[in-house]
């Protein structure tokens, strides 16, 4: 073993401690964040304990001599990048070709197969250990996602014994973003880690990070051990009511100043940063491209300028929330501060105080393909009509906070100048308005424009029993190209030319595979249903509302041969035998991974346990689908969370 990575691990160095490696070596999931050269000293027996994972066939391909074996021998007598001729001589295979097999072995999630390639060899270790790391946010470790090896054995496990997995893979978390920051630390002349794991991260997730210091797990022992041994600098401790707590925010700072100064390839950074912060931290990082903040005010003090000078590959933006009373002044400062098209992605979430001269400084980036501004404020709504310069958009998600404005009666000058601008994006595919009162009224005007094509479309929060509503379901027959339509709103006391309107609109989109009719199709009738069923044959998810519908659908539903997910929470009426018949027409090839619910079941076409079983083993064996049977005293609204 070499003598640096020795010390590195007597000396706490990459991992918590040494029982901590010994867990996760042993352990029948093996975390790829730990110190391998240790079980290089442990004659072996490690990997021993790993030989049940398989390498992925790609690489198989690449390297055509080698078994299943060959990557999960004995690391004292082969390694995977030499190969033996017949005269027992051996050749080493080049690092471009190991480096490659990595790249692989990471595209693929294989993060066993990697760590018994850094296991395996010294030649290997390094491009195992390089792909790991830039690809760590993709680990089950990471994402603190147990293993479906683990899974299957809960079962079989006490109360006791699934605590301490779960304490043991917390573990491990932490063991992951100590080996990171603790490789942020020393000099090239005296690292204390193996490798410089932080020089090869392309995400620096702080929200995960927040995550686990946050977590109740994250004891006062596990802390110690965390902070430990030349982190104790990062260390920021709080009383939260009775248990030991960290300061989140203060620490993440800290983590981020010093990380940031070292790992150079960094491409995105997310989290909840304070102010002051980020343009030092985005100064540091020329390949950054893309930033997913908690708050909007990290941006200020020149976070702009500081990737107009830094970071020529930086597109894409994403806020969750900014609600100071200067949201709006200082997101345009930002935004004048990037050189002109630079944006080619921006979402804000939540909250907000952005406005009219947010979207006059959005205009500037022509560059912009998707915006999408959530939680917009009346003042917002108003000054839409400021974003006309963003005319290149491929996709424009717009929520209304309030749903009280009206353009159209109070505003009509901003309305149409609305109208006017979607209309102008002629590569526009995918548009989706959330509680717009003059939502059915723009989309009614936007469809019917010959510059637009578009393949997605979403309205929510209106009123199916309105002229506006009646002149958009008409006008939806002018989107030929469309291939998902979801549609939420108030069904409620609709005439039947009002449905009748909706059916004929929604009946001319014949390359539409997705359909979603949530409340808007709470007074449907079967004859609905299976008009729509008829005349859209290429449907592959289909989730409507409704009143009493008989078994007499089915035959119509069975007919649509793509068919992979049909929801229907309407008063459905029927018998197991007409289900398993459906059932039984399906495809068993083409409509594999079938799902059948059925959310708000009559009453007296409740199904007893065993025809539920009998359905559900059916539809498991012979689809690998699934089915969900609900009655409607049961049912809640369609509009729950849970939709």
């Amino acid at each position: 073993m070499p003598q640096r990575a020795q010390n590195a691990y007597t000396e706490g160095g990459d991992v918590i401690g040494g029982k901590d490696l010994e867990d996760a070596a042993f352990t029948t999931r093996p975390s790829p964040f730990i110190h391998v050269w240790h079980s290089l000293d442990k004659t072996g027996i490690a990997l021993e304990n790993f030989r049940h994972i398989q390498p992925v066939p790609s690489v198989l391909i690449v390297i055509v001599a080698f078994s299943p074996a060959t990557f999960l021998g004995s690391p004292r007598r082969w390694a995977p990048s030499t190969m033996s001729s017949s005269n027992g001589s051996g050749t080493t295979l080049p690092d471009e070709l190991l480096s490659m097999v990595c790249q692989e072995l990471g595209n693929d999630g294989e993060f066993g197969s990697l760590y018994n390639c850094a296991l395996s060899s010294k030649s290997f270790a390094d491009p195992a250990l390089r792909t790991m790391y830039q690809r760590h946010q993709f680990s089950p470790v990471f994402e603190q996602r147990d293993e479906l090896e683990l899974l299957r054995r809960e079962a079989d496990l006490d109360f006791a014994t699934k605590a301490a997995e779960q304490t043991r893979f917390f573990r491990k978390w932490t063991v992951l973003w100590r080996s990171i920051v603790l490789s942020s630390l020393g000099d090239d002349t005296q690292p204390l880690t193996y490798k410089p794991y932080c020089r090869y991260i392309q995400t620096l997730d702080f929200r995960n990070l927040s995550a686990m210091l946050d977590d109740y797990k994250f004891t006062k022992t596990i802390q110690t051990a965390f902070f430990k041994k030349g982190l104790e600098a990062f260390w920021f401790p709080r009383k939260e009511f009775t248990r030991n707590a960290v300061d989140v925010i203060a620490t993440v700072n800290a983590i981020g100043e010093a990380v940031t100064k070292k790992a150079t390839l960094l491409e995105e950074i997310d989290g909840h940063i304070s102010p002051g912060f980020l343009p030092r931290w985005i100064s540091r990082s020329p390949k950054l491209s893309s930033m997913v903040l908690w708050r909007g005010d990290a941006l200020a003090g020149g976070a702009g300028a500081a990737i107009a000078q830094k970071c020529e590959h930086f597109r894409d933006l994403t806020l969750h929330e900014w609600l100071s009373p200067d949201a709006d002044e200082s997101f345009a400062m930002f935004l004048d501060e990037l050189k002109p098209n630079t944006l080619d992605y921006f979402e804000m979430i939540s909250y907000n105080n952005l406005g009219r001269l947010s979207f006059e400084a959005l205009g500037r980036h022509k560059s912009l393909r998707e915006l999408a501004l959530g939680n917009l404020n009346q003042e917002a709504v108003r000054s839409l009509n400021f974003l006309k310069g963003c005319t290149e958009l491929q996709i424009v998600k717009l929520d209304d906070l309030y749903g009280t404005v009206q353009l159209e009666e109070s505003n009509n000058d901003v309305f149409l100048e609305v109208v006017q601008w979607l209309s102008s994006c002629r590569n526009l595919r995918d548009l989706s308005l959330k509680k717009f009162l003059d939502g059915p009224a723009i989309l009614s005007r936007v469809l019917c424009s010959p510059n637009i094509k578009l393949t997605k479309l979403s309205l929510e929060g209106y009123t199916v029993r309105h002229t506006n509503a009646q002149l958009f379901h008409g006008a939806l027959a002018e989107q030929k190209s469309l291939e998902s339509v979801w549609l939420k709103g108030n069904g409620e006391d609709t005439t039947p030319d009002d449905l009748s309107i909706m059916v004929q609109g929604l009946c001319a989109l014949k390359n539409l595979k997705e359909l979603v009719l949530k409340d808007v199709s709470d007074e449907f009738s079967g004859d609905h249903i299976t008009t729509l069923a008829v005349s859209l044959p290429l449907l592959e998810d289909f989730w409507t509302s409704g009143g009493e519908v008989s078994e007499d659908i089915l035959p119509a539903l069975a007919g649509l041969k793509n068919l992979k997910n049909l929801t229907l929470y309407a008063m459905t009426q029927f018998s197991s035998s007409a289900i398993m018949e459906f059932l039984a027409s399906l495809d068993t090839e083409t409509q594999k991974g079938f799902n059948l619910s059925l959310m708000a079941a009559a009453p007296e076409y409740d199904l007893s346990d065993s025809e539920q079983e009998l359905i559900r083993e059916y539809i498991r064996a012979n689809l690998e689908g699934r089915f969900d049977f609900v009655l409607w005293r049961d049912a809640e609204t369609s509009d729950s969370e849970d939709d």
